[in-house]
């Protein structure tokens, strides 16, 4: 027994480590679906954090998340009500965070849901932006034709 419960927490580690990877494929698939590439667009990543509602990042999927994106042409923006500044790895840069604004949102090609912070209005999200990549199911709740459309889910 003690063999496959190390099989299986490595199993969970594998998985958890693909998974920017597949948010990466998701977000191109999604904007593939407007005719859009990775390259040149612009991306808004809701929430760094480790996990809801706290301001640590350490060990964040958003963080290998955005530099994907980045290495693919993407121009990376994020918001997150508990975190102002990350610093990309690889790099001597920062990014600081962005506002919530309507304005970030539309002129964003694709929000990508990462942390889902209880203080965000994910409906308002999802009626303002032209594609939302749901790592969270914070959009669960949210239904209509249009939508089925314009949010990719895990």
């Amino acid at each position: 027994m003690h063999g496959f419960e190390a099989r299986f927490i490595s199993l969970a580690e594998e998985i958890n480590s693909g998974m920017p990877g597949h948010v990466v494929d998701l977000v191109a698939s999604g904007l593939n679906r407007f005719r859009k590439s990775v390259n040149g667009s612009r991306i808004l990543i809701l929430g760094v954090a480790y996990k809801r509602d706290i301001d640590d990042v350490r060990e964040s999927p958003a963080l290998a998340i955005i530099q994907s994106l980045e290495s693919l042409g993407a121009v990376v923006n994020f918001h997150d009500p508990f975190v102002d500044t990350i610093h990309v790895e690889g790099s001597n840069r920062n990014i600081s965070g962005i506002p919530l604004t309507r304005e970030n949102v539309c002129e964003s090609d694709c929000v990508v849901i990462v942390t889902d912070h209880s203080g965000i209005d994910y409906q308002w999200v999802v009626r303002e932006a032209g594609l939302v990549v749901d790592t969270r199911n914070s959009t669960r709740d949210v239904k209509g034709d249009e939508i089925d459309k314009r949010v990719v889910r895990l």
